[in-house]
């Protein structure tokens, strides 16, 4: 054991490991098959010395894939919602704040929802409030100078899944002929920012150190074990955009999304 070893379990390293892609347009496979096709380049996330050029690496492990899309859902940022259950409710908007319409028929003021139901952002310099279903949701307004107007769809963001390949002994990996491996895929549902992938990766025979009770998470009398992804020097992780549905076509998802990787070497 060297002495720059440190205790991360579920093995010692040597050095931290954090690496990163991002994926727009490097797509993988298709509706029905997983597997890298031809002229299909997915993003290295993560290269263990595949061209065997450093005399400091000995291999790794990952313990932790995180997927953050670049486009954070609109849905998160709204400040205040506007429905049967919220009527009659005081609001202050700022300029800046978003105001979710999501019905129109409880809206009692001149004007009303301009646009109908949707996200209306305030654009005003000057702060003002009232009631939430008195208020004028235009583009004109005698206490402001208005908010603009985005429609439901425009604040959604779509379900993306990502696949991660392993390869070995290459540094070109030639799609069909095997040298792409899938390890896992992870599907970021719709609305949500981000996703943690250990859910999702390979089990390792390393015991997780146990106390007080642990029922619900494994059969009884099994260890519950860690989840991570070792690595020989020569190895590579790559993630590409799954092509699944009209969101995540042939262009890739263009928004984009950042993957992040943790561990260490050894």
């Amino acid at each position: 054991m060297s002495s720059t070893n440190t205790n991360k379990q579920p093995v010692f390293i040597d050095r931290p490991l954090i690496s990163r892609a991002r994926v727009t347009n490097q797509v993988v496979g298709n509706s029905t098959n997983l597997m890298v096709q031809g002229g299909q380049t997915p993003a290295i996330l993560v290269d263990m010395d595949a061209s065997l050029s450093s005399d400091n690496n000995s291999g790794g492990i990952i313990d932790s894939i995180r997927i953050v899309r670049d486009d954070i859902p609109f849905a998160n940022s709204v400040d205040y919602t506007v429905n049967a259950a919220t009527a009659g409710d005081l609001i202050g908007v700022v300029s800046g704040q978003v105001v979710h319409v999501e019905t129109t028929g409880v809206i009692s003021g001149v004007g009303g929802a301009e646009f109908g139901a949707g996200y209306y952002t305030y654009t005003g310099s000057v702060a003002f409030g009232g009631i939430n279903t008195e208020l004028a949701y235009s583009g004109v307004g005698a206490a402001n100078t208005g908010f603009t107007f985005t429609a439901f769809e425009s604040g959604q963001t779509p379900s993306i899944t990502f696949a991660v390949y392993h390869t070995r002994g290459t540094t070109v990996p030639i799609p069909g002929d095997g040298d792409y491996t899938v390890l896992f895929t992870k599907t970021v549902p719709p609305n949500v920012a981000a996703v943690d992938c250990s859910d999702v990766m390979p089990e390792i025979n390393v015991p997780v150190p146990q106390q007080g009770s642990t029922a619900g998470l494994t059969t009884s009398g099994v260890p519950l074990k860690n989840r991570a992804i070792n690595l020989q020097r020569g190895d590579r992780l790559y993630v590409g955009v799954v092509q699944k549905g009209n969101q995540s076509t042939t262009s890739g998802y263009i928004p984009g999304a950042h993957v992040f990787a943790q561990g260490g070497f050894y």
